[in-house]
């Protein structure tokens, strides 16, 4: 066989190849709208290159109007891959899909108060006006939760404002609009320089895992496994250093049981605010 005909034989197996790849269907991520949608593509853009690098195949960016329009868009099977918050995520599992990793970071509640505003303690957010990002987000869960313990009810001693994002939350804080944000650390992180160094931080004693990658069980198992294996790799990439970086997430740690028990009791909560 002459040196042309092997070169054509290999230019039609490699397009047959970049065919094939082509034509898989795109696998749909679902993330959670904790943040604006330009927000959310523009910070998982690195992610998404990855996987569909590593997997050969299209990886689309999905998000909903809101917490509870993205949750139930997830118990539907929507998505093929989820990042969701862990109180969510421990619903998905029940409901068919794979639990594969949450952020190494812990999300630990914060109140995000104004730098001179003098609110240093629990007692002082007393008569304020608290923001959250989302009702059915966990910080505000959780955070509701801790300020209850410490005596504090919503609408009884403070007053309550939800946002569209924590950003938005985070913003509404720096500009005098709210008192207080109930928040976590990476969305903090997450906000534009000159809105950090308008506010500071009032941490809570609670904490719970991070959000939550998984996938639906519907990919198939060896699907699944490739895309266990493609996140486990994106740490080790300049890109997935430079992502974890910047959104102070540290990396990927596995789902486990000791993960999914501590967020149990917050499941009928979730399940009574949406009728579910």
């Amino acid at each position: 066989m002459s040196q042309s005909v092997r070169l054509a034989g290999f230019l039609i197996l490699l397009l047959t190849a970049t065919l094939a790849s082509a034509q898989q269907p795109a696998l749909r991520l679902g993330i959670m709208p904790f943040n604006s949608t330009l927000a959310l593509i523009k910070t998982h853009q690195p992610l998404r290159l990855h996987l569909e690098a590593v997997l050969k195949r299209p990886v689309e960016i999905y998000t909903s109007a809101d917490y509870a329009a993205f949750h139930r868009d997830s118990l539907a099977g929507t998505f093929d891959l989820l990042i969701t918050g862990p109180h969510f995520g421990v619903m998905c599992i029940d409901q068919g899909y794979a639990p594969l990793f949450h952020y190494k970071a812990s999300l630990k509640p914060i109140f995000v108060v104004g730098k001179d505003a003098g609110i240093d303690s629990v007692g002082k957010l007393k008569g304020k006006r608290i923001g959250l990002s989302n009702r059915l987000s966990v910080s505000s869960i959780v955070g509701l939760r801790w300020l209850g313990e410490h005596g504090l009810q919503a609408g009884r001693d403070f007053d309550v404002l939800e946002k569209t994002t924590h950003g938005a939350a985070i913003a509404a804080v720096a500009v005098g609009d709210l008192d207080a944000a109930l928040t976590t650390y990476t969305p903090l992180k997450q906000v534009p320089a000159d809105v950090r160094a308008k506010v500071s931080e009032l941490p809570t004693s609670v904490q719970v895992p991070h959000l939550m990658t998984l996938a639906n069980n519907r990919l198939g198992s060896a699907l699944v496994d490739q895309v266990r294996a493609a996140l486990l790799a994106f740490p080790t990439t300049p890109a997935g250093q430079a992502f974890f970086r910047d959104t102070g997430y540290l990396g990927y740690d596995p789902i486990g049981a000791n993960d999914l028990k501590p967020l149990q009791p917050y499941v009928p909560i979730v399940k009574q605010m949406m009728g579910l």
